[in-house]
């Protein structure tokens, strides 16, 4: 596998007992599959998703592109059709937090709607990704048709909402190991990836999150990730191979998490 942008990093090998070919991996949101419009619209009416497919563009970027600034104007939010997106933000002392990385299926820069200050972060593409742009012009629109959509959009305010309680809740962990082990089972969580290791499907990420990410999320050092990445190879709770963190004992890292 090659690395999807110039900061990728390595993580330290270990053996796979039947090598690289084990690797089946099955990621949701597969590009070969048809996705006219993302999951999380599914409950809409459809006289409501032809008014949303009407505010819609698609929009194709590379890897490493900037989607928006935080503090720009903001005027559309989005879905990923395919790819990831990182959100940062810009913290008051000029360092970078990583608080999500957004899978193919999800939205971001749902928040600025309702905010004159604009966005609340910077959205970057990981890998190459398609975008589906919403326009934001129809939200002080009346009738039924506008009120299911800003109740979709309230739906996704909240859970970005709970996402950034989530984050929070991790940076106050009293150890980096504990939360480190937060982050990654917050991550195999949105991600949702998978793969067969050892005749059973066990989650997985993938080379789309670095190290480095790992320690931004983590509030630690790409080193001490390393290191502690380290440690629990030796202690059977993950594998790592050409760049996959492979979870094989989540309740042993869960415990590492809440427990510490």
């Amino acid at each position: 596998m090659s690395a999807p942008f110039a900061m990728q990093e390595s993580y330290p090998a270990v053996e796979m007992p039947h090598g690289p070919a084990a690797l089946e991996t099955h990621f949701p949101g597969d590009d070969r599959k048809p996705f006219p419009l993302p999951r999380a619209v599914e409950g809409l009416s459809e006289e409501a998703r032809t008014v949303l497919r009407g505010h819609m563009r698609r929009r194709s970027l590379a890897a490493n592109t900037i989607v928006y600034f935080q503090d720009d104007p903001a005027s559309t939010f989005y879905f990923i059709e395919r790819g990831h997106v990182r959100l940062t933000h810009i913290m008051e002392d000029g360092s970078v937090a990583l608080y999500a990385i957004i899978p193919a299926g999800a939205s971001f820069g749902e928040a600025g709607s309702f905010d004159p200050a604009g966005y609340c972060d910077t959205a970057t593409t990981i890998d190459a990704a398609d975008l589906l742009v919403v326009e934001m012009n129809w939200i002080d629109r009346e009738g039924r048709v506008y009120d299911e959509l800003r109740r979709l959009l309230t739906r996704l305010i909240s859970a970005r909402h709970r996402a950034h309680i989530e984050v929070t809740r991790a940076l106050y962990l009293p150890n980096l190991t504990s939360r480190l082990a937060l982050a990654i089972l917050r991550l195999l969580d949105t991600l949702g990836n998978s793969l067969r290791y050892q005749s059973r499907i066990v989650p997985v990420l993938g080379p789309v999150v670095t190290q480095r990410d790992l320690g931004a999320m983590a509030r630690g050092t790409r080193e001490n990730v390393n290191k502690i990445l380290r440690v629990w190879i030796s202690e059977g709770i993950v594998v790592v191979e050409d760049r996959h963190i492979i979870l094989t004992n989540r309740a042993k890292l869960e415990s590492i998490a809440f427990k510490g």
